[in-house]
């Protein structure tokens, strides 16, 4: 066996054993038991969309249907936002109930997942937005008055070599059919990385970015889940547990960027039990938890490898893959990553639900100004 493969070898046991760094608070203290922080989260995921992306989102619609119909090339817009935030979500929730005198019809790409034959994504494609292959109406004689909406864009490309073609032809078919207006939801890293490869945005000209969410925004948002929980008083009036609970979720708001997804997790690790001298096992699992919180001091990234900054980017990229298509996009097989998908998993850095591997929201905000550092593309503008 030659000496590089001894190293490889080498490394990958190494990487099994590697030690996480401890996120320090202000004290030692005691974490809230696997059953609350699950409980809190499905809270959490079952939370309505902040009424501020909403409304942002219904308004910049409205006014490039409104353009649209005085200019037929102004056919799409884009909504930006990270990686780790609901933007599909954002965006049916804001389609439910809506209405414009402009459209009559609104054709919904319906995955929740990318195709698992990424070969035949653009027939996919075609048939779920029935669309044919070859452009099917004449431009000039009137508007079908139909919305297409894509909400994650990432859906429809592997980085591969033959990953791009569906984003070809919507490009392609976009530019084309000004009868159709396009509402197409992306990461805005993914957005950076397909400008870079096909200079996108010279055919999409109208962008939103959605905005980042104030501390006290998103305290608002999380009130549902906020109010069944019982905190510790510490002698405190009302009005000033408010005031210092606001103060903290301003903190929290700092340190993730005002991302509202990293806010929540953070929040979640900034929770601990305040009376667990007087707490038996049997109460714990009940969720009877008088809950406090504390500051959260660091955040900072386990040790990465490039191996690993690879893969991270590659996540990034495309919101939420499995396991195979994760592995085309490296050029790697499945058996090769496992380990090293593990040890990520164990570090906390990314997470994985419903079989879909995505960055962990915690770690987001520290991790895109890492790749960043490393000469990936991202949305971190600096």
């Amino acid at each position: 066996m030659n000496t590089n493969k001894i190293m490889q070898i080498f490394d990958r046991l190494k990487s099994l054993f590697i030690k996480v760094p401890f996120q320090e608070t202000e004290n030692e203290l005691d974490e809230l038991p696997k059953n609350v922080i699950s409980s809190l989260n499905q809270q959490i995921q079952a939370l309505p969309c902040h009424p501020k992306y909403v409304k942002i989102l219904q308004s910049t619609l409205e006014e490039a249907l409104c353009q649209w119909q005085e200019n037929p090339e102004a056919n799409e817009l884009v909504i930006l936002s990270s990686s780790i935030e609901p933007l599909s979500q954002i965006i049916q929730t804001a389609l439910v109930n809506w209405s414009d005198e402009n459209i009559r019809n609104i054709k919904l790409l319906s995955w929740s997942n990318r195709p698992k034959d990424f070969l035949k994504i653009v027939s996919k494609l075609q048939n779920d937005l029935g669309l044919s292959a070859k452009l099917d109406v004449d431009c000039n004689s009137g508007k079908f008055q139909e919305l297409v909406v894509i909400p994650c864009l990432e859906f429809c490309f592997l980085r591969h070599i033959h990953g791009l073609d569906g984003i070809e032809f919507l490009r392609n078919r976009i530019f084309q059919d000004h009868s159709r207006f396009w509402l197409i939801g992306c990461n805005s890293s993914t957005w950076q990385y397909l400008d870079y490869i096909y200079n996108i945005n010279s055919y999409f000209k109208k962008t939103l970015l959605l905005p980042t969410m104030t501390g006290e925004e998103v305290m608002e948002w999380l009130t549902p889940v906020i109010t069944k929980m019982e905190f510790k008083k510490n002698d405190l009036d009302e009005e000033k547990q408010f005031a210092k609970m606001q103060e903290h979720f301003d903190d929290l708001s700092y340190i993730a960027q005002g991302l509202s997804s990293s806010v929540s997790q953070l929040w979640l690790k900034s929770l601990t039990m305040a009376n667990i001298e007087n707490l038996d096992s049997q109460e714990t699992e009940k969720e009877n938890i008088l809950v406090e919180y504390h500051q959260i001091k660091s955040l900072d990234l386990p040790e990465l490898s490039g191996n690993d900054r690879y893969l991270l980017f590659s996540l990034l990229l495309h919101k939420e893959i499995n396991l195979s298509h994760l592995a085309l996009s490296l050029g790697e097989s499945e058996s090769r990553i496992q380990f090293q998908i593990q040890k990520l998993l164990r570090m906390g850095v990314i997470q994985r639900l419903n079989n879909l591997l995505s960055i962990h929201p915690t770690y987001y905000p520290k991790l895109r100004k890492h790749l960043k550092k490393y000469n990936f593309i991202t949305d971190l503008i600096e």
